[in-house]
């Protein structure tokens, strides 16, 4: 168990019971949620107040907890078995996820988070939860701006961490975001509950360790936590405005074929102010190229900037082909060097694949999913409707090609025809820009009599 944090001072006040009511108010009336526990403070806190909190609240939703075994430390199976006994003590369910495969050799520590990530999301599926519940606070706040900042985010990603977000499809909760850690610390010792702590986090080869040891100095120039939250908070609201527009901008201008192509006007995107055409092409990278994050800014401008210089020109970035040509931007996956890597599954389950497309199979099944320009695919042929409405035929090469796992005799890809998905089994484009839906302002909350 771990020793006393210097940076949470023990006079700091536990969370009541009170507060915990206003903070979990967004829960009410789910059916089920997961909670996300390493074992360290933040999160066994936040298992041991929603646990707390679902004692006096008949519309409180059932609570599953999630724990980690990544496998990267000796002590990972440790910390999960301490989970799971504090979970029954307190009782509730505990699910223990491993991760299976080699350690990577770099990157620790986005692998491990890469990997709690699709374990946690796969596990939310397969138990029916409505919403996964992260413990992030105000301190985690604070070092995601400076962090941010330090890598020259622009709005987008100095609004930080957001309350109501998505992992992919996966609706994200972080209820204790405007709690500093020390509070959290406090409510552990006020039941006198022990955790673990992670070695890598007093790392200071990981920036988010620097950070977190000028956050003292910072505070003393007046650029406390809360202060930087408030701020993150802030442009977080600015960003929830711009989205709105990106939203409507792709609504009316955008086209998204079922095989994960994309394009878009480029009179339509000439329209628009700077930010709203980098936000845009963020959004549309993402999405096509599958990645986890949207590219860095200043990647997105020496984009626009390369697409500015003609009429007819294309790029790669994040992942994507990005060719301009005709009055019209199109986006596609790009196959890489390596390729894309095949899927082999035995339904019932759900999966991602290539972070771009997710397979439901309702029943026993045995399936391959494979980009379509994968030599061991076998796929239909683009057809010439696609053709003839401007889609080039190689933005299809990374389509998703799926095919029955007894040898590939029947084939399907979305939106370019084959035999169609087996009975039960569904192939989607990943709906990974969900709107998440924003509260009320603070007029409307207010109501008319009070104004």
């Amino acid at each position: 168990m771990a020793a006393p944090d210097p940076h949470c001072p023990t006079e700091a006040a536990p969370v009541s019971s009170d507060e915990a009511d206003r903070l979990f108010a967004p829960l009410r009336g789910l059916h089920r949620v997961g909670i996300a526990v390493s074992g360290g403070v933040d999160s066994l806190a936040l298992m041991v107040l929603l646990a707390e909190w679902r004692t006096h609240r008949p519309d409180a939703p059932d609570l599953i907890v999630f724990t980690v075994d990544h496998g990267f430390r000796a002590e990972s199976d440790a910390e999960t078995r301490h989970v799971a006994q504090l979970a029954a003590r307190l009782g509730l369910t505990c699910r223990r996820l491993r991760r299976l495969g080699p350690t990577p050799a770099a990157n620790l520590q986005a692998a491990a988070r890469a990997a709690r990530q699709a374990l946690l999301c796969d596990a939310l599926r397969a138990e029916g939860g409505a919403a996964l519940v992260l413990a992030h606070h105000l301190d985690d706040q604070a070092e995601t701006f400076l962090l941010r900042l330090a890598r020259g985010s622009g709005v987008q990603g100095l609004g930080a961490m957001r309350e109501a977000d998505r992992w992919g499809d996966t609706p994200v909760l972080r209820p204790l975001l405007g709690v500093p850690k020390a509070r959290l610390l406090a409510t552990l010792r006020a039941r006198g509950i022990g955790w673990c702590e992670d070695p890598s986090n007093a790392d200071r080869a990981h920036a988010r360790v620097r950070i977190r040891a000028l956050m003292p100095a910072l505070a003393e120039e007046g650029l406390t936590a809360r202060r930087l939250s408030e701020t993150a908070g802030r442009l977080a609201r600015a960003g929830q405005a711009l989205d709105d527009r990106v939203a409507r901008l792709l609504r009316d201008h955008a086209r998204m074929h079922p095989a994960g192509p994309v394009r878009v006007s480029v009179a339509a995107l000439a329209e628009v102010p700077e930010e709203i055409l980098l936000r845009t092409l963020a959004c549309l990278l993402q999405r096509v190229g599958g990645a986890a994050y949207p590219p860095r800014m200043e990647r997105l401008e020496r984009l626009v900037e390369t697409l500015s210089g003609g009429t007819r020109v294309q790029a790669t970035l994040a992942g994507a082909v990005v060719r301009r040509a005709d009055g019209v931007l199109t986006l596609w996956r790009e196959a890489g060097r390596a390729g894309i890597a095949a899927l082999t599954v035995t339904g019932p389950g759900v999966w991602i694949w290539d972070g771009r497309f997710v397979l439901r199979a309702d029943a026993p099944v045995a399936l391959d999913l494979r980009a379509r320009g994968d030599p061991q695919a076998s796929a239909p042929a683009v057809p010439e409707a696609a053709r003839a409405q401007g889609w080039p035929g190689e933005a299809f090469a990374t389509a998703p090609c799926l095919q029955s796992g007894r040898g590939g005799d029947a084939s399907y890809c979305p939106g370019l025809g084959g035999d169609g998905p087996p009975n039960g089994v569904a192939l989607t484009l990943l709906e990974r820009f969900q709107p998440v839906v924003a509260p009320p302002n603070s007029l409307a909350r207010r109501g008319n009599n009070e104004i």
